[in-house]
């Protein structure tokens, strides 16, 4: 694959995911004999992605004005050059940020416009685009004020007093993710473009969108609150004990079971042109529902558009939100007056609740509303299905009991919920299908994690190697036998390249690769090659934080900078997640490194986390979607072929905050667990099949997630059948001697192999289960090394 076909998947991609929010007096798309005057230092020097390792450091990036400029607009001279001479007089400082660890902004200051600037240019432009910008990353998180969350002050009084001054404004968000905007509601603004964190072709992709060479297509995986105390997840997000007092009331199922208005809700996303939605067909198979929807172009622009599914369950010993997100998919690009049969399907047992009395998954008895539309809060009812009893789905058992006493679960009892004009008579006018409930058989996933068996050597005088193994002749249990405590210790934890821990870079411990975060043990003895991984989820990043930009080498210029995670799933597009999977598969072969730390599947469950731009949606199963659709293109070929590049989907679980992350301590209810929290990663998991999963540092009801053998053992092997291997996050806190027995095979990057060593070595590590973990990174390597190497 060439790098310029990468780019031009940047391009589309990043455009698709943008979401128009407003657009008063179709004052979008502008006609090229428009005039623009471009305010914002943003407009400037952009946001490619949010700092730390979900960044990308080496590539260039397209500039709004370069964009705006090469789609044949002409700028105000005069603004132009103020803020041009501007990014030159701070070319130092710009350079530096998210390079330099202790140079990370969430803003830039605004240049110096006066409002007889602002005055001159309205004279002589037609429209008047602002772009604002706000940054966030790893280990810190926004704050609920002004400058981060908030809009700063000087970006409220240069967006009032340019839409004054014009009669048309646009306004630009290169933001990473939800901000406050009820500052500027007062300012006449006619456009809002949430255009969130694009890769590096940004700017010609806010061109695209602006000239309407791509019709905006994007829709909001989260909720954007009217103010930040709207979110019922506010309460100690800044503390080291954090209640999810919320339960399964997160993002829109909260907004619409509560009957608070958002600003913008879950699933919205204006286009250029209209569409209209009628079924065409309806088949039930049991629990599968297969719904045919036609979707028509009725406007005089061709585009795509999000058909969207919502199931409303009914109340019953279980309370239910309003109504959750069951199906979707995204039409492909529809001409004017054509319509496109858009297919939707779903097993209405993916949509059982959690019964944590009886610890089991059900559907209970009464009357499921099928509601379709193009967002949230624009559907009508596709028809009812009606369960004459309750069905148990799934047998597990109760693993997270959480603290006593610290949590104050909210209930929807005295609320009102969301409803529309009609919205009763569509129900009692709807369809009425009977579902047989004696179709469905429980699956019964209720055991308990089999502890392995020590694994003792072959009286044999040849070493068995790696080689063997993949020849048939021996098997990695066999092996793993061998090893010496010392041996093991290695294997089970990574390799810190500079031999010492201290002089060590985090994000740069790898010797095969520059750049690359980190590797495993390799051994000439047992023929155990270099396995490397690399940062992630927006592209293999290779270059070194702390170091100029001469130090970047010639594999990290070739790496591509993705659309952030948010921005490619507010795209609902999943053959765009499963084509960046292909070319992140190639971008790997490119620097030879097997595994990708990413994608992301964490929850966005309050906007001020950091990482919210490396992560999809609110919602469980589009996180769980674009994961796995990623993930099987990375790991993949087009003909279902393994690559021998796997990913690493992480954090694994309840890292929804960053302050504090080596220690927070998630205290969460059972059903969010299961409802919320681990449903993404279970989806990826058994449609994608990751190769390896990362723990996250924090706790969850007082166990760090790394040492949770319930979490690990419990659910994700014994539960959900996983087979892959379990690394941690780079140097966890939690106890190195409790990793293996909990299911955590990798301790990354490689500063416990002392700590390891002392437990085999007095017992107080299990030996058979760090076998056990052994065999599984063996197994991994086995299935990236030995596979690359044989294609």
């Amino acid at each position: 694959m060439e790098r310029q076909e990468k780019v031009q998947f940047v391009r589309r991609a990043a455009a698709d995911g943008m979401v128009l929010l407003k657009n008063k007096n179709n004052t979008l798309p502008l006609d090229k004999d428009k005039k623009i005057a471009l305010f914002g230092t943003t407009s400037y020097n952009c946001f490619r992605l949010g700092w730390g390792s979900g960044d990308m450091l080496a590539q260039k990036i397209t500039q709004v004005n370069e964009g705006l400029t090469d789609a044949g607009y002409e700028l105000n001279k005069e603004i132009d050059e103020i803020y041009s001479k501007w990014i030159v007089n701070h070319a130092d400082e710009y350079k530096a940020v998210n390079r330099d660890w202790a140079k990370w902004v969430y803003r830039f200051n605004e240049a110096d416009i006066s409002l007889s600037d602002i005055e001159k240019s309205a004279v002589s432009s037609d429209v008047a685009i602002i772009t604002i910008g706000r940054c966030s990353g790893e280990a810190d998180d926004l704050k609920n004020e002004e400058g981060f969350h908030k809009l700063h002050k000087e970006e409220y009084e240069l967006i009032r007093n340019v839409s004054e001054k014009f009669s048309k404004t646009v306004l630009i968000l290169n933001v990473c993710g939800v901000i406050d905007l009820t500052s500027i509601e007062d300012c006449k603004v006619d456009t809002i473009l949430d255009a969130s964190l694009g890769g590096e072709q940004f700017g010609n992709s806010v061109a695209d969108i602006i000239s309407g060479k791509v019709n905006p297509s994007g829709k909001l995986t989260t909720t954007w609150a009217k103010k930040y105390e709207d979110y019922p997840t506010c309460e100690g997000v800044d503390s080291i004990e954090i209640p999810y007092n919320e339960g399964i009331y997160v993002g829109y199922r909260y907004f619409d079971t509560f009957g608070v208005e958002p600003r913008y809700h879950f699933g919205y996303g204006l286009s250029y042109t209209s569409f209209d939605m009628s079924i065409s067909d309806i088949h039930i198979d049991g629990t599968t529902v297969i719904l045919n929807v036609n979707v028509k172009n009725i406007g005089s622009r061709s585009g795509k558009e999000v058909v969207q599914c919502y199931i409303s369950a009914p109340d019953g010993k279980l309370e239910k939100p309003y109504q959750e997100l069951c199906a979707y998919t995204k039409t492909s690009e529809i001409l004017p007056n054509e319509n496109e049969d858009a297919i939707i399907a779903f097993d209405l047992v993916d949509m059982a609740h959690y019964d944590e009395e009886n610890a089991e998954f059900i559907l209970e008895r009464g009357k499921y509303i099928l509601r379709y539309g193009n967002s949230s809060r624009n559907t009508h009812i596709a028809f009812v299905m009606e369960l004459d009893k309750t069905i148990v789905c799934e047998k597990v058992i109760n693993r997270f009991a959480e603290e006593s006493g610290k949590l104050n679960l909210i209930s929807k009892k005295g609320a009102s919920s969301i409803s529309y004009d009609g919205e009763k008579e569509e129900i009692a006018n709807a369809q009425v299908f009977k579902i047989h409930t004696d179709c469905v058989e429980t699956d019964f996933c209720n055991e308990n994690y089999k502890k392995a068996e020590l694994l003792t050597p072959l009286i044999n005088d040849k070493i068995i190697t790696l080689d063997d193994v993949c020849d048939g002749k021996a098997t990695l249990e066999e092996l793993v036998s061998q090893f010496s405590n010392e041996e093991l210790a290695c294997m089970l934890n990574g390799v810190i390249y500079s031999g010492s821990d201290a002089n060590a870079t985090v994000g740069s411990m790898s010797s095969k690769v520059k750049g690359a975060a980190g590797e495993m043990w390799t051994s000439d003895k047992y023929k155990i090659p270099t396995n490397a991984c690399a940062d992630g989820p927006a592209g293999v990043r290779l270059s070194i934080f702390g170091t100029p930009e001469s130090d970047d080498g010639e594999i990290a210029h070739a790496m591509v900078a993705y659309p952030s995670g948010t921005c490619l799933a507010n795209s609902w597009d999943l053959d765009a997640a499963y084509q960046m999977g292909a070319y992140i598969a190639d971008d790997l072969k490119i620097a030879d490194i097997e595994g990708w730390l990413a994608p992301g599947i964490n929850i966005h469950r309050n906007p001020l986390n950091g990482r919210n731009f490396e992560y999809y949606s609110e919602d469980p199963l589009i996180a769980g979607n674009i994961g796995a659709y990623v993930t099987y293109g990375v790991q993949y070929d087009e003909d279902g072929n393994p690559t021998g590049r796997y990913t690493t989907i992480k954090h694994f679980a309840c890292n929804n905050i960053e302050y504090e992350r080596g220690i927070s301590n998630s205290i969460v209810s059972e059903r969010a667990l299961r409802e919320i929290y681990l449903k993404g990663f279970k989806i990826t998991v058994q449609l994608s099949a990751p190769l390896a999963i990362m723990t996250a540092y924090n706790k969850i009801n007082g166990e760090f997630a790394s040492t949770n053998f319930d979490l690990l053992n419990g659910v994700l092997r014994s539960e959900w059948g996983y087979e892959g291997a379990v690394m941690t996050d780079w140097n966890p806190c939690a106890n190195s001697k409790k990793h293996s027995e909990a299911g955590n095979d990798l301790i990354m990057p490689g500063c416990h192999r002392k700590d390891i060593l002392e437990g085999l070595n007095d017992g107080t590590i299990n030996k058979a289960e760090a076998q056990a973990c052994a065999v599984r990174i063996l197994s991994l390597i086995l299935n990236s090394n030995y596979i690359i190497k044989n294609k």
